[in-house]
């Protein structure tokens, strides 16, 4: 799939999941001023923290698509990693310390100091998670569609496994987790409404807080991994090398080194062993008219440097020619880089 139709797909993600979760957090905290849930508490914390990561999301794909310039000569995609490490790490803060220790501090309150809270649960509770339920649903549909859409060949999983892009896996996993939140927060909410007890309440809060620390710390280990400069996926870059080693001015391949440097950008360097006989097999018929001329020293010796200087020429047309056929055969490899051994 072409980058820029996976970018617009990434971006038309994000900007979905951005939208949704600011208008539901909005309902959640309604709902929570109302009931005293800290089961909804933690769903409207969960979905504040998802719209602030998101908003760090959509601004870490607006500005990784600045061009390279003077300063920055690979470009900036590795904003998109900087940005969505801030999103993991905001997932971390705001989504599971604040809703862990909100669900803990529930139960401390009620098993250790004996104040017991009564919960005024009602229909808003319920209409908020269905709304909720139903929003992030569908910004999980979009989130499915755009990786769909990116995966090519790949298994579903395998892309999640080796995909560099880490905004559209945010999302994600964020909404997968927001509509099991929703799940545990229902459960949680019906729970202490029968049994009169704050106790499931502050369980269901504390199990949302445990996902989302998940979630975060899978974030933050791929952005870390990206970001120290992971190497092409193995199998894409053996591609790479076998389709070179087919070239026949090329003997060998070898001191091969690559990196993602943005979101299905890349960038190889290795040093090619040249066939010198090939190359200068593409001289043959200009060496024959030549040969009428070698009749003085100096014939020969300006033939030598002649030949010397188209040779190199050739051997740098065809590094060209390499270049310009492997972008076309793979075209997220923006970065070549073969050197003459």
């Amino acid at each position: 799939m072409p980058r820029v139709m996976a970018d617009a797909s990434s971006k038309s993600a994000v900007f979905t999941a951005l939208i949704c979760n600011c208008l539901l957090s909005v309902f959640k905290f309604v709902a929570f001023a109302f009931s005293g849930s800290g089961s909804m508490l933690s769903e409207a914390i969960h979905t504040l923290a998802d719209a602030g990561n998101q908003f760090l999301l959509f601004l870490g794909i607006k500005k990784s698509e600045q061009p390279a310039n003077t300063k920055f000569h690979y470009g900036f995609g590795y904003e998109r990693f900087l940005y969505a490490l801030m999103s993991a790490a905001g997932i971390f803060i705001l989504g599971c310390g604040v809703t862990v220790y909100h669900g803990a501090h529930s139960l401390y309150e009620h098993f250790v100091e004996h104040q017991h809270h009564e919960l005024k649960i009602g229909w808003l509770d319920f209409a908020v998670l269905g709304l909720g339920f139903c929003m992030d649903g569908f910004v999980l549909l979009k989130a499915v569609q755009a990786v769909k859409a990116q995966k090519g060949n790949k298994g579903f999983f395998e892309f999640l496994r080796t995909s560099s892009d880490p905004t559209i896996l945010a999302v994600l996993f964020e909404d997968s987790v927001a509509c099991i939140g929703v799940v545990i927060a229902l459960i949680g909410i019906i729970l202490s409404m029968v049994t009169h007890s704050p106790v499931f309440d502050a369980l269901g809060s504390i199990c949302i807080g445990l996902l989302l620390g998940w979630v975060a710390i899978w974030l933050a280990m791929k952005n870390r991994a990206l970001l120290l400069g992971k190497s092409i996926p193995q199998d894409v870059e053996l591609q790479m090398i076998a389709w070179i080693q087919k070239q026949p001015t090329v003997e060998k391949v070898h001191a091969v080194q690559s990196r993602v440097v943005g979101a299905d950008i890349y960038k190889l360097k290795a040093e090619v062993d040249f066939n010198g006989a090939v190359l200068a097999d593409a001289l043959t018929g200009w060496v024959e008219e030549q040969q009428t001329k070698l009749t003085t020293p100096e014939a020969r010796a300006a033939f030598t440097r002649e030949f010397g200087e188209k040779l190199m020429q050739a051997h740098g047309a065809e590094i060209n020619r390499i270049e310009d056929s492997l972008r076309r055969e793979f075209p997220q490899l923006k970065y070549i880089d073969l050197e003459s051994d």
